[in-house]
C-alpha cells in the first residue's frame, strides 16, 4: 500500500512525502514513490500523515471492565486517531490479578486501537500485586495512588525498578478531595457546591516528587492541573530526569465556568479550573514542560450523569473527538507547531511504554498512522458533552494500525 501525496508530520520533521507499508510496517518514505504492480495507493493529497496517537491515560465506560466495553473504547480511540491506549486499572474488576490482566489480553485481538494494560500495583487488601509475575505477562507498566502506605510505595518503587518499567501515579489527597464535586473557589461557592482545593493535588504532587527523586524511579504524574504542581515537576526532573508529566486536554481547553447552572458533564477529575489557571497551563505547554497530553477518558453513563450536581458522576467522554480537541485547542489557539503536537501525543508516550519502533513515520517504524483533515470544523451535537455547540477544528479521516484501517471516516 502506498499512502500518496500527504504532508507527512512526526516529531521531527514535516514535509510533503509518499509512504508505503508493507506487512504492518513502512518500508519506504520518499517524495515519489512507484508502486508495484497492482498495489493499492490510497490518494492523500490536501491531508496530513500523524504517527497514531498514544493516550496513557484512559477507562472504560462507568468502570465496568468486561469485552463489550473494551471494544466500544477501542472504536471510539481510532476514531479519534488514537492507534493505542494505556488502559488504568481502576474498574471493576481492577486490573491487578493474573485473571484480570489475562481477561484484557484476550479480547485484544478483537479491538482496533491497541491496548496497553497498566496493573494496579497496591490491591485493596493493603497488599502490593504480584508485580514480577504481572509484568513478564506484558504489563506496559504499574499504577499507584499517591495517598497509599509510604512502605508500600517505596516496595511498589523497588519492584518497578527490577522490572524496569514506569509507574503511573494520581496524585489526591483524599482527606481534601473526598466531598468535593468542583473546583474550590468563588463558582463554588456562589453553587453551594462543596469544592476540592488545588491542595489535593499540589502537597501529593510534592510528596511523590520527592520520592521519586530518593527511589531515581521512572515515573508518570497523570492529569496534572495546575501550574503550581508543573513547577515542583520541573524541579524534580533536574534531580531524576526520569519523571514525566501529562496534562489532561479538556484543562487546556474548558474552565470551571461550564459548572453553571449545574451541569454535570463538566464535573471531571481533576476539575476544571478558572481561566487563568487554563492560560498558564497552555505556557507550560508551549515551553515543552509537559512531556505528554491525554484525553482522560473517563466515560460515564447518561444514567449517572443526568442527576443532581453532587450525585453525578465524574467523568468525560471524548476520546472519539480527540484529535479535533488536541487541533483546536494546541495548533489553532496556542499556535504550537505541529511536530511538537506529534511529540507530545505519539513519541514521548511511546518512548514512555519501552515501544522503539512506534511514535515516528520512519522506515521500519510500525505503521500506526492517522490521516488528518486540518482544513475541516464541526459543531459538535452531543447535549451531554461539555464541548455541545462548540465548534471544532480539525477532524480523523482515517486511522491504522499495524497496517490495518481500523477507522475510515464516511466522508
Amino acid at each position: 500500500m502506498i499512502i500518496r501525496g500527504a504532508i507527512v508530520c512526526d516529531a521531527h520533521k514535516e514535509q510533503k512525502n509518499d509512504v508505503r507499508v508493507v506487512n504492518g510496517k513502512i518500508t519506504a518514505l520518499q517524495r515519489s514513490i512507484i508502486p508495484f504492480d497492482d498495489e493499492e495507493i490510497i490518494n492523500a493529497e490536501g491531508l496530513t500523515l500523524l504517527p497514531g496517537i498514544i493516550d496513557l491515560n484512559t477507562r472504560v465506560e462507568n468502570d465496568q471492565l468486561n469485552k463489550k466495553t473494551l471494544i466500544q473504547l477501542s472504536k471510539e480511540a481510532a476514531k479519534g486517531g488514537v492507534t493505542g491506549f494505556a488502559l488504568m486499572p481502576d474498574c471493576i474488576p481492577t486490573i491487578d490479578t493474573e485473571a484480570v490482566l489475562e481477561l484484557v489480553q484476550s479480547n485484544a485481538n478483537e479491538l482496533s486501537a491497541k491496548v496497553y494494560p497498566i496493573v494496579g500495583a497496591v490491591k485493596s487488601d493493603g497488599t502490593l500485586s504480584d508485580m514480577a509475575i504481572l509484568s513478564k505477562m506484558g504489563a506496559k507498566g504499574f499504577a499507584a495512588k499517591s495517598c497509599e502506605d509510604g512502605n508500600l510505595l517505596r516496595r511498589m518503587f523497588d519492584y518497578a525498578l527490577m522490572q524496569n518499567l514506569p509507574v503511573f501515579c494520581r496524585c489526591e489527597d483524599r482527606s481534601l478531595a473526598a466531598s468535593g464535586a468542583m473546583n474550590d473557589g468563588y463558582l463554588s461557592s456562589k453553587l453551594g457546591l462543596p469544592g476540592i482545593p488545588t491542595l489535593a493535588e499540589t502537597q501529593e504532587v510534592a510528596k511523590m516528587a520527592e520520592t521519586a527523586i530518593f527511589m531515581g524511579a521512572k515515573v508518570h504524574f497523570q492529569a496534572i492541573s495546575s501550574e503550581r504542581s508543573v513547577r515542583i515537576l520541573r524541579r524534580a526532573k533536574e534531580e531524576n530526569p526520569n519523571i514525566s508529566l501529562e496534562i489532561p486536554i479538556h484543562h487546556l481547553l474548558l474552565t470551571e465556568d461550564l459548572c453553571e447552572g449545574f451541569n454535570t458533564s463538566a464535573k471531571i477529575k481533576p476539575p476544571l479550573k478558572s481561566e487563568g489557571t487554563r492560560k498558564k497551563l497552555i505556557e507550560c505547554v508551549k515551553r515543552h514542560e509537559a512531556e505528554t497530553i491525554t484525553s482522560l477518558h473517563t466515560p460515564k453513563s447518561v444514567m449517572k450523569k443526568d442527576l443532581a450536581f453532587e450525585d453525578a458522576g465524574f467523568g468525560i467522554d471524548a476520546i472519539g473527538i480527540y484529535f479535533s480537541c488536541l487541533h483546536t485547542s494546541l495548533i489553532r489557539q496556542a499556535k504550537i507547531p505541529l511536530v511538537d503536537l506529534a511529540k507530545l501525543t505519539s513519541y514521548n508516550p511511546a518512548r514512555l511504554l519501552g515501544f522503539e519502533h512506534k511514535g515516528l513515520v520512519e522506515v521500519d517504524y510500525d505503521a500506526d498512522l492517522v490521516l488528518v483533515d486540518l482544513k475541516s470544523s464541526k459543531a459538535i451535537e452531543d447535549p451531554f458533552s461539555p464541548y455541545y455547540n462548540t465548534i471544532l477544528y480539525g477532524s480523523v479521516v482515517a486511522s491504522m494500525s499495524g497496517g490495518e484501517w481500523i477507522y475510515r471516516s464516511e466522508k
